[in-house]
């Protein structure tokens, strides 16, 4: 009788264990960027299916909100803390703070999921859900830098002599 009594208990703790532990699963996963041709790329990875809904400002600014939704999400199954990540500055990419906030209310349609995306100066961006269903893509032009002084005026006129005495 002990022995199928401490079985139950060892299979019950089993079972409310595992529960505990997805309880911590954090959402985000890590984040990855690249360079193509025209344009710098920051890849938000996430540790569940996710789906892009909206952002805003649209296109431009220091401080981009990102919104999303999460299908099949039960509440127990996620840890409601909030997490960063950050990316380093480089010659095409401005230093970035990626931040997920939980949600102030369980009514998500009030208060939807979302990221809060801080560049260290205002660029222009474009915004897609990657392929996976996993990640979000923020998508920045590179903009050439030029290393010559802004205006040089092509004829500069010869040095005047000063008038004799």
């Amino acid at each position: 009788m002990k022995n199928t009594l401490l079985g139950v208990t060892m299979l019950f703790m089993v079972f409310t264990g595992s529960g505990i532990a997805r309880a911590q699963d954090v959402l985000l996963d890590d984040v990855d960027t690249s360079v193509e041709p025209e344009w710098a790329v920051i890849r938000v990875h996430f540790t569940m299916p996710i789906n892009y809904e909206r952002h805003f400002p649209q296109e431009h600014g220091q401080l981009l909100k990102i919104f999303f939704s999460i299908n099949g999400l039960d509440m127990q199954d996620i840890s409601l803390r909030t997490e960063t990540r950050h990316v380093s500055a480089t010659p095409v990419l401005p230093a970035t703070t990626i931040t997920f906030e939980p949600p102030l209310s369980l009514n998500l349609q009030r208060d939807p999921w979302s990221l809060s995306v801080r560049f260290d100066r205002d660029v222009n961006y474009n915004v897609r859900p990657g392929d996976d269903n996993r990640s979000i893509v923020i998508y920045l032009p590179i903009v050439p830098v030029e290393t010559s002084p802004t205006h040089v005026p092509e004829n500069i006129p010869a040095k005047k002599e000063s008038p004799k005495k």
